[in-house]
């Protein structure tokens, strides 16, 4: 299993970017759907984001990593102050395969359920060390498990329940809304959680197992995809928005100011503060003089973050997978009907019919008989 080198931040045990050699992380981006349930200034929310040195709006670097320990008790805390116990649960089971980075297109390409989640699991390493998955093979039926190496972190009900629910979605993406698994295994006591477990998973539900398993019937596994998502142009624009976050090009003096700008803009949007005081501070120009420079170009920061909202919006949508309200959320608009006002004034169509004209292309494109005219002469 990697471990990772990134540069200590000694100072501060629970920086995002620092860890001690040893010590059990996870990346960042795993905290990012908790912390966007806790928007708001109540006072409890200002004071659990304090206390695990953690920011409301999305990370800045979604690869750095942070303490797994600190990950674990902070979503426990999370759902305590939320009022909210299957705080996990509900966040998994919005889980979508977009989400996921660089590995969505190897997962959406898979022939097989099964060879998808090998791809999962070999990547499982890289996003959350000192963790535990296993594969047991038996009479028709396949049973993954995962666990928490570190029996100090505990309780972690809701990393578990988020982690269980977040693969059947994905199994439901990649295979079929209407799928269930045989059976359900969790490490920690469920009693009283039954019915709530039972009536997401639809099967068997078990508590104080020796880890957390999904079993699944080898025959799901291996009957080949009909997968929806297996298409180029969707796994492409993935790829590249995420490749774009590992490798940022440097910032370069010499470049037109609205390059730069939007660079920026296209680095921030959906995971920090994106206006114009903000980004000048960062270019190191006064934002008057930037509105003034950016005018002798012809443009504005306006026109500059709605083209990059634009060609966002258009990538995921053309995935045919993302939730409309997590789209608008992302792009920073207050509401799913503020975004849908500015698409339709960008396009002259609703975002609900880009959306449906994504989904029956990537039906179309997935349907046997596509496969046979893709492959005459």
């Amino acid at each position: 299993m990697r471990e990772e080198d990134a540069d200590r931040d000694t100072e501060n045990p629970l920086s995002p970017t620092a860890s001690a050699p040893l010590e059990a992380t996870l990346r960042l981006f795993f905290l990012d759907h908790i912390i966007s349930e806790m928007r708001g200034n109540a006072p409890e929310t200002r004071r659990v984001l304090a206390k695990f040195n953690l920011k409301s709006g999305k990370s800045q670097n979604p690869y750095s990593t942070y303490p797994l320990k600190a990950y674990a008790a902070f979503f426990e805390e999370a759902a305590r102050v939320l009022d909210r116990p299957f705080l996990g649960l509900e966040l998994g089971q919005n889980f979508r395969l977009w989400e996921i980075g660089p590995v969505y297109p190897l997962l959406a390409t898979a022939p097989t359920l099964r060879e998808a989640l090998a791809v999962f699991l070999r990547f499982q390493a890289s996003w959350q060390s000192h963790t535990t998955s296993s594969v047991h093979q038996e009479f028709g039926e396949t049973r993954y498990g995962y666990a928490i190496n570190d029996m100090e972190i505990w309780p972690r009900v809701q990393d578990a329940e988020n982690s269980t629910a977040g693969l059947c979605a994905l199994i439901r993406q990649l295979f079929s809304e209407r799928w269930s698994p045989v059976e359900i295994c969790f490490e920690h006591d469920i009693t009283g959680r039954e019915d709530t477990l039972k009536r997401y998973f639809r099967c068997p539900v078990q508590g104080n197992s020796a880890a957390n398993i999904i079993v699944i019937r080898d025959a799901d596994l291996d009957r080949p995809m009909q997968a929806w998502v297996n298409s180029n142009a969707p796994a492409r624009a993935i790829v590249e928005m995420h490749l774009f976050d590992l490798m940022r090009p440097p910032e370069d003096a010499f470049r037109p100011v609205p390059e730069r700008l939007s660079q920026l803009v296209d680095q921030r949007l959906g995971r920090e503060s994106v206006d114009l005081e903000t980004l000048a501070d960062i270019l190191g120009i006064a934002p008057r003089t930037l509105r003034r420079q950016l005018s002798t170009f012809g443009t504005s920061f306006s026109e500059i973050l709605n083209r990059e909202r634009l060609r966002k919006a258009e990538m995921l949508l053309s995935t045919g997978s993302i939730k409309l309200s997590q789209l608008a959320a992302h792009l920073g608009y207050a509401n799913q009907s503020a975004f849908s006002r500015a698409y339709r004034e960008w396009t002259g169509e609703s975002p609900v019919a880009a959306l449906r004209r994504a989904r029956q292309f990537i039906g179309k494109a997935n349907t046997p008989e596509a496969g046979n005219k893709s492959a005459a002469p």
